[in-house]
Formats: structure tokens, C-alpha cells, sequence
């Protein structure tokens, strides 16, 4: 009788289980299961200590922001273009999206999570592509980086945001990447933890700056 994939080798080895085509149930199998270790707990410190670093990097910008507006009265508004809070909601929604996913991949919901974290980068994308627009408002408008304080705060702010969501798509459109391809196992999914607790910290960031400049600056 020929010896099937799953019985045991010559010698006592180990059976090797075959890739198997995604299908089944809610989704499919994950075709690649690398054991969760002490790596994710290593993860969830980097991502901590980004954040902070994050944090400390916009707390210096905020200051300098203070310093400046109380140096001279020349500081003035230069009035937020309304696709702002279109893309604040956007982001939201993003952020909602990503979580979503993240609980659906724990109920081992496979396709409910594809569909989920595709949404929340496509929303991603989308803030990004509003923050452009916004900016070339704003350069309509006669605020450039240059020439007046409160312009050049909020350039700086949002383009430091930006930077980081750029970064942060980065993560999610590799997750992405791994899970149409059916291959986020266990020791992969910590990156789709990692991601997401990323991602709510932008969004909180975010509320914060448009905060900042629709009731102070």
C-alpha cells in the first residue's frame, strides 16, 4: 500500500502534514503555524516603546508650539479645511475596521477578518489621500510651511502623523499580504496585535492634534 503524506516515516520520523489549499468551514487553514514564543511579548514592548518615542516626539512639538504662540501676537488661525473632519471620521472608521478584524481572527473567522483589515487599510489610504488634499487647501489659501506660525504647527504636526500612519500601513498591508495568502499562523498573528494597538494610537493622536487646533490653536 503506498505510504500517505501523513504516516509515519522510515526511522521513527515525525508525519509531515501537506500544505493544504485554502478551504473548509469559515475560510480556510492557515498554512503556516510557527509556534507562538517569547517573541511576542517582545513585540508588545517595541510597540511600546515606539508609541512613547511617538508620544515624546509630538510633546516636543506641541511645547514648542506653546513657546512660540505666547513669544508675539502674530499667531492668529488659519482656519482647519472642512475635509479634516471628513478624514478624522475616516479614520475612525479605519481604526474600527482593523479591530473588527482583530476580533474576528480570534473567533477564527477567516474570511470576516480579510474582508475587515481590507477595509480598514482601504480607509487608510483614503485618510491619507484626504490629508493631501487638505494641504493643498490650505497652499490655496495662501498658508504655506513658511510665513506663519500656526500654518507651519500644523504642517509639521500633520506631516509627522502622516509619516507614522505611512509606516503603520506599511504593517498592515504586510499582515494583509499574509492573510489572503493564507499563511498567518499563531506566531504571525502577534504582528496583527501589534498593528492594530498601533493603529488606535494614531487615531487617539490624531483626535488630539484636531483638538488642538479646533479649541486652542
Amino acid at each position: 500500500m503506498p505510504r500517505t503524506a501523513t504516516q509515519s516515516n522510515v526511522g521513527g520520523l515525525p508525519p509531515v502534514a501537506p500544505d493544504l489549499p485554502p478551504g473548509g468551514g469559515d475560510g480556510g487553514e492557515d498554512r503556516d503555524r510557527p509556534a507562538p514564543g517569547a517573541s511576542r511579548q517582545a513585540s508588545i514592548t517595541g510597540i511600546i516603546v515606539l508609541m512613547c518615542a511617538s508620544m515624546m516626539t509630538f510633546a516636543s512639538f506641541v511645547s514648542a508650539m506653546v513657546v512660540r504662540r505666547g513669544l508675539n501676537n502674530d499667531w492668529g488661525h488659519i482656519g482647519l479645511p472642512h475635509i479634516l473632519y471628513w478624514n478624522t471620521g475616516i479614520l475612525i472608521l479605519s481604526s474600527i475596521a482593523i479591530d473588527t478584524g482583530r476580533r474576528m481572527l480570534r473567533r477564527g473567522k477567516r474570511v470576516p477578518f480579510n474582508w475587515a483589515w481590507s477595509i480598514g487599510a482601504v480607509l487608510g489610504t483614503a485618510f491619507l489621500a484626504g490629508q493631501v488634499v487638505a494641504w493643498m487647501q490650505l497652499e490655496g489659501r495662501g498658508f504655506y510651511l513658511r510665513g506663519h506660525p500656526s500654518s507651519a504647527f500644523f504642517y509639521v504636526l500633520t506631516w509627522a502623523h502622516a509619516a507614522h500612519v505611512v509606516g503603520a500601513l506599511g504593517a498592515v498591508g504586510y499582515v494583509e499580504y499574509r492573510a489572503l495568502r493564507y499563511q498567518l499562523g499563531p506566531g504571525r498573528r502577534t504582528l496583527v496585535d501589534v498593528s492594530a494597538i498601533f493603529w488606535h494610537f494614531l487615531d487617539v493622536m490624531w483626535l488630539g492634534i484636531m483638538g488642538l487646533f479646533v479649541f486652542w490653536a
